[in-house]
């Protein structure tokens, strides 16, 4: 929140000083921003999902691993914890994850099976719960375990590697879409520190402010539009 709050602070009072030369603007600029708070926190939820599906596929390989050599879940969770030891820190989602669900293991005698359906349904990754399920199909089945977990790894990280890569696209055209978005605010600041007589005529009269006020709202919606545009959900 104060992350949010200060960077909210910041760019509407800039943004009222650039367009209208003043600070009052600038505040009233800043509440109306505030109200981006629900947005933000979709994306650090999505940076956060974004960020655990990686560290997972890691987590799927250290459990291949284990598993091939005749390990239980539960060792393997333990047994990965030291493959990362030199990658992952405390602080580190998956690290954590884990943790939790080997002392929820440990404390409470809780199947594997449930420890890792409620670390799926936590994270709200499709891709955790896929494997969840054919951990249990293979164990109800009684199948070949080390094989199955094999083969969902390689599948189920192919999967991943794949939205990685797409995800790096679309970064790129984000960046370019927010360059072309933040150009006015740019080229409206340049002028206002290089050439302020130019920019006076906005300042100084009731046409100036509302034609500012405009230009201000048709950047807004261009920025808007160009983020609708680049949002595609895999």
């Amino acid at each position: 929140m104060l992350k949010f709050s200060a960077a909210v602070f910041l760019a509407g009072m800039i943004t009222g000083k650039i367009y209208f030369d003043s600070l009052v603007a600038g505040v009233i600029i800043s509440l109306g921003l505030s109200f981006l708070y629900p947005e933000y926190l979709k994306m650090e939820e999505e940076k956060r999902k974004r960020t655990l599906l990686l560290q997972f596929k890691d987590l799927l390989y250290s459990i291949s691993a284990s598993m091939a050599l005749g390990r239980n879940m539960k060792q393997a969770l333990e047994e990965s914890l030291v493959f990362w030891q030199n990658i992952y820190t405390e602080d580190d989602i998956i690290v954590r994850e884990v943790r939790s669900m080997l002392k929820e293991m440990e404390e409470t005698n809780s199947r594997d099976i449930d420890v890792l359906r409620a670390f799926a349904l936590r994270s709200g990754l499709p891709d955790i719960m896929d494997f969840v399920n054919i951990y249990e199909a293979a164990r109800q089945t009684g199948g070949n375990m080390p094989r199955a977990i094999s083969r969902a790894t390689s599948v189920i990280g192919d999967k991943i590697s794949m939205e990685r890569e797409l995800d790096v696209a679309l970064k790129e055209k984000h960046t370019e879409g927010r360059i072309v978005g933040l150009a006015p605010f740019i080229m409206t600041a340049a002028m206002r520190a290089f050439s302020p007589g130019y920019m006076s005529p906005l300042y100084d009269s009731f046409t100036g402010v509302l034609v500012a006020a405009c230009s201000l709202g048709l950047s807004v919606v261009a920025i808007v539009m160009i983020e609708r545009i680049n949002k595609i959900d895999f």
